[in-house]
């Protein structure tokens, strides 16, 4: 439809040149409503009445429909208004139904978006000197109905409604009643809708010509299919979501992953971010860079009378492991600020400690203690168990005044943030609470004390020992989702960061610069190549938060998490091309998010562990061109190895419970 819109527009006009009044239907041929029942207005009604007032009037979408069906049997085969409707509704105070009433007009104007065929037609009609005509059987008063239009920028001459002139084009007498006002023949106009019975039949039954409406015709989204029908945030979205995907095809996988991905996992994030705000009595949120660059923005621009209480900082284990070395137990902070690496060499190590000079540090230590093996491997775990300390604290030393100088001006810079004059909420997409843990450690060692809550997506059993009630999860503490979603999430978590990241390398230390401490970065590599692209998806996310705050903002109680999730499972093609092909810049080796010059063998299907190069196993597979079908039995194996190991697991507790039980 879209690559012949124009000649489908003007062909379509060409048909109804030979008429002087063009009539048009409003709901489903000029508009759609954002809703899959229009039912579903008054559940948003009693929301929104209980966010602005407090009190939850309970049953309200019932007693709606009730007085509206009591009114229309007491007028009969006359149509009805909305004052009529809400003279039935005898419970409520005049205050309360002045309120209700305000609310559904707002609800109905609110969740219109223009069937862009449609209103170019009405507009086309126009420009050439059309008397357009609106016909539309609704109890809406004239004023929401002129504003709708409005709102699509369509034009009209007169707006005939059933609600007003008591007659339906249900039963045809709507359209008998343009005639006898306009004072013309049934020759003179066409009637364009959606409705079999009302603008098709019944118009010819008044001798006026009728035409069914354009409308562009697109499969479904996949990534907005649910099983959660009967949710209203759920079902309000994707209709939404559903709508203007309908009227923007074809566009490309950044149009497609900003709006209609990120864009609402990021609000439905921000949403939750909100409430803890409130929830925690948060003086200040601080998004941790690098990802808390869009979040951060998207924050801004859902809640713009916070942004004296927002900031951005930087902190990670770069810019922390060197302060930390300054605090006592060397040894054991650097470990803990250690990077993710079974296997490390004495060139990774002096990396880490921003040691260029490889060949003075290695005789200092060969000096002092005699050891020369630097081109060895060593395993994670033997640094772990203290190994090599002797080497390490050879090291601190060596480095011991850019220690220092390292620890002043990270005291400094968090000192600017305020990070010990208010009660704070860190928001970031820390998984193991490490950065949080080891900020508070540092300023206990500074005789600082501090208030600070970490607010992130996901949290491990290791960052509940370290944070305990010190920080608030996501999904972790949401009971919507499965365990197994939130796993799946949490391995693929470094996807989404990637989607977020500002257009800057990570932070590797501070330094100051005219009397200022400023954190310096790493020059990007091959991440820097993917910065249009992302700069586009984000910019697509922006606009849908800007669509969805002017439309109905439910909150989207983990609908935005299941769109996401659904495309992490199922993406399609040219998003996992998009995606798969994302560099990721690191300390051990920058790499993709998924190599695709890894063969593929069916193995990896029931394989808990793929190669390290494959991040984003369901991108790897869609790419490889399996099937929906193999990618469902590759998580349903997946599955069933998780419940598997939870089982075994909870076994395992019990029987170190009753042993522990029995010992005492």
């Amino acid at each position: 439809m879209h690559m012949d819109y124009s000649r489908n527009i003007q062909s379509y006009y060409n048909y109804l040149s030979s008429y002087t009044y063009i009539s048009f239907d409003i709901f489903d041929t000029l508009i759609f409503r954002t809703v899959s029942d229009y039912r579903d207005i008054h559940r948003m009604v009693q929301r929104l009445y209980f966010e602005l007032y407090g009190v939850m009037l309970d049953n309200y979408p019932v007693k709606r429909m009730n007085a509206e069906f009591t009114a229309r049997s007491l007028r009969g085969v006359m149509d009805i208004d909305i004052d009529m409707i809400y003279d039935h509704l005898s419970e409520y105070t005049i205050q309360e139904k002045q309120r209700l009433m305000a609310l559904e007009e707002k609800c109905e104007l609110d969740n219109c978006i223009p069937n862009p065929l449609m209103a170019d037609v009405c507009r086309l009609c126009y420009e050439n000197g059309k008397k357009i005509v609106i016909t539309t059987d609704m109890y809406l008063p004239r004023t929401v109905l002129h504003r709708i239009l409005q709102k699509i920028k369509v034009k009209y001459d007169f707006l005939f409604i059933s609600g007003e002139e008591g007659y339906t084009k249900r039963n045809g007498e709507l359209f008998s009643v343009v005639l006898n006002k306009l004072s013309i023949s049934p020759l003179d106009i066409i009637h364009i809708g959606d409705d079999m019975n009302n603008d098709i039949i019944m118009p010819k039954k008044k001798g006026i010509s009728s035409l069914s409406r354009l409308i562009n015709s697109t499969k479904p989204l996949s990534y907005l299919q649910t099983d959660r029908k009967n949710d209203l945030a759920v079902t309000h979205l994707n209709n939404f979501l559903q709508i203007n995907y309908t009227n923007n095809v074809p566009l490309d996988s950044e149009h497609r992953i900003g709006y209609y991905v990120l864009g609402p996992l990021t609000v439905d994030f921000c949403q939750w971010v909100h409430i803890m705000k409130q929830e925690h009595n948060l003086k200040k949120l601080l998004f941790v860079a690098r990802e808390g660059y869009f979040i951060k923005q998207v924050y801004e621009e859902m809640y713009p009378d916070e942004v004296d209480e927002i900031g951005y900082i930087r902190l990670n284990k770069n810019l922390l492991r060197l302060p930390l070395l300054s605090i006592g137990a060397p040894c054991e902070y650097f470990m803990r600020a250690k990077l993710w690496q079974k296997k490390y060499t004495w060139n990774l190590i002096l990396d880490m400690l921003y040691i260029t000079d490889y060949e003075g540090a290695k005789s200092y230590v060969t000096k002092h203690i005699g050891f020369t093996d630097f081109d060895m491997q060593i395993d994670c775990k033997e640094l772990e168990e203290g190994k090599y300390d002797n080497i390490l604290l050879l090291l601190f030393e060596y480095i011991k005044d850019k220690i220092v100088y390292q620890s002043q001006l990270f005291d400094e810079y968090i000192s600017s943030l305020g990070l010990c004059s208010s009660k704070i909420g860190l928001v970031n997409n820390s998984i193991n609470g490490s950065g949080q843990s080891m900020l508070t450690d540092f300023l206990s060692a500074k005789g600082k004390s501090c208030d600070i809550i970490g607010l992130q997506f996901f949290k491990s059993s290791n960052c509940e020992r370290l944070l305990g009630d010190r920080c608030r999860a996501w999904l972790t503490e949401n009971k919507r989702i499965t365990r197994f979603s939130k796993m799946r999430f949490y391995s693929n978590c470094l996807l989404m960061e990637h989607l977020m990241f500002e257009p800057q390398g990570t932070s590797l230390y501070l330094c100051k610069k005219n009397s200022a401490v400023e954190v310096c970065c790493e020059t990007p590599r091959t991440e820097k190549s993917d910065y249009a692209r992302i700069a586009k998806i984000q910019q697509y996310a922006l606009c849908f938060v800007k669509d969805y705050l002017n439309h109905i903002c439910l909150p989207l109680e983990m609908a935005g998490f299941d769109i996401f999730y659904r495309m992490l499972c199922y993406p399609l093609y040219d998003d996992a091309l998009l995606l798969c092909h994302l560099n990721d810049d690191d300390f051990g080796g920058d790499k993709k998010i998924a190599n695709m010059k890894r063969p593929f063998h069916y193995k990896y299907l029931f394989s808990k562990d793929l190669p390290s190069d494959i991040s984003w196993k369901e991108g790897y597979f869609t790419l490889k061109g399996l099937s929906q079908w193999s990618i469902s039995l590759y998580l349903s194996w997946l599955k069933c190895l998780y419940t598997k190991n939870s089982i075994l697991h909870i076994f395992k507790e019990l029987k170190n419970s009753l042993l522990n039980g029995i010992s005492e």
